[in-house]
């Protein structure tokens, strides 16, 4: 049975690099004898059959026979010759069989991943040494010691019924577990394929990929690091292409212009923002003309029909043909000109206060000289603002 499996197994997937990079040399020399017998058992089977056409000839022709029996013994000469012939080919296509079921069992024994083939009632049918290895102490290379492996998953068994239940019906699905066994820990991709024409059969495979889930979580890590990074930044991103379409930008610039990120990267166009889009430009460009550079302070609109300042310091890169690409970052200035505005604001409140309060204001130097001060003050001295300011309060 194993090996009518492995026949059907030769449309399956199977990483024989490994053994092929050892094996490929041995495995040429190996096929040498079988055809050596091949040609020896063809040569055996003409010398066979000339001899018979010898003896044939010889008895007809020294001997005097009657028609009938020469017919007869031409008939019983050529189920002769067929009988060897068919024995002859039959053994030919046993030996190429078993050849080649040989070389399929040695690409299964090479295989970097742990192999079992298993029947409908979970029995183990062919299990290679790497599955040996794998089950170790936990107990015999059987299906129970392969859910044995990841007991720490409490829905490892149900994971395992749902993947023989895909495979039952002709369907390839894998999974990745977790093993904490002390000499095994790490992750496992536990893989589950139908064998063609044997629809009871289900040919597992286990690669250990704990290097590989190591190195993606670490890449998914750094990768979510710099999108909160970038949508969370300060200031705002954003890349167009040579239609002026959005095919990068961060949530900051999103919120700024008012639309859902994944609605200004599907739809959204540069000059629908600008609140006086550039004439005589291109799509991406911001300023008349465009240029490789642009640095620019333009009005866009915002949500609910605002409009902000933002200053904008766009790259256009042109590509291969017509292709464009820009890197463009974005500052909103509004709150910095609310700021300067509240500032300005307020030095007016105090220089009104300054100049209209009904006590003397002066401002004095550490040498004592007067450099400002107010009209009360002035009048108190009897003289203009100008009069008084640059004097000593000693004078």
């Amino acid at each position: 049975m194993f090996f009518r499996l492995l026949w059907h197994n030769r449309r399956m997937k199977l990483d024989n690099a490994a053994f092929i990079a050892r094996h490929h040399k041995g495995a040429g020399a190996a096929s040498q004898p079988a055809k050596n017998r091949n040609r020896y058992g063809g040569f055996l089977a003409i010398m066979a059959l000339c001899l018979n056409i010898g003896i044939f000839f010889f008895i007809t022709t020294i001997t005097r026979l009657d028609e009938m029996t020469i017919v007869m013994m031409a008939m019983s000469f050529l189920l002769l010759i067929l009988t060897v012939y068919v024995i002859h080919r039959s053994y030919s296509i046993y030996a190429e069989q078993e050849h080649e079921l040989g070389l399929l069992k040695e690409v299964m024994e090479g295989s970097r991943a742990a192999r079992l083939i298993t029947d409908a009632a979970d029995n183990i049918v062919y299990a290679n040494e790497k599955f040996a290895e794998l089950c170790g102490t936990l107990g015999p290379p059987e299906y129970k010691t392969l859910i044995k492996l990841f007991q720490s998953s409490e829905e490892a068994s149900a994971h395992f019924r749902l993947l023989a239940d895909q495979a039952h019906r002709g369907l390839s699905d894998s999974i990745e577990l977790f093993s904490n066994d002390e000499r095994r820990a790490g992750w496992y991709t536990v893989t589950a394929q139908p064998v063609p024409g044997f629809g009871e059969f289900i040919h597992w495979r286990i690669e250990d990929v704990t290097e590989k889930h190591t190195v993606d979580r670490a890449i998914r890590e750094e990768r979510e690091k710099l999108i909160d990074f970038t949508d969370n930044a300060p200031v705002g991103f954003f890349s167009l292409d040579e239609n002026g379409r959005f095919i990068f930008a961060n949530a900051t610039f999103a919120r700024w212009v008012g639309d859902d990120l994944r609605l200004l990267l599907r739809q959204g166009t540069l000059h629908t923002y600008l609140l006086e889009p550039p004439k005589n430009a291109a799509p991406y460009d911001l300023v008349d003309k465009g240029g490789r550079r642009q640095v620019v302070e333009v009005k866009m609109k915002g949500p609910a029909g605002k409009v902000f300042l933002a200053a904008i310091n766009q790259v256009v890169v042109k590509e291969e043909g017509v292709r464009v690409r820009t890197r463009a970052v974005v500052n909103d200035m509004t709150s910095e000109r609310e700021m300067y505005k509240a500032l300005q604001a307020s030095e007016d409140r105090f220089q009104r206060f300054f100049e209209e309060a009904p006590l003397g204001i002066v401002l004095i130097d550490q040498k004592g000289v007067i450099k400002d001060c107010n009209s009360e003050f002035a009048s108190m001295l009897g003289s203009g603002i100008g009069e008084v300011e640059g004097k000593n309060v000693k004078d």
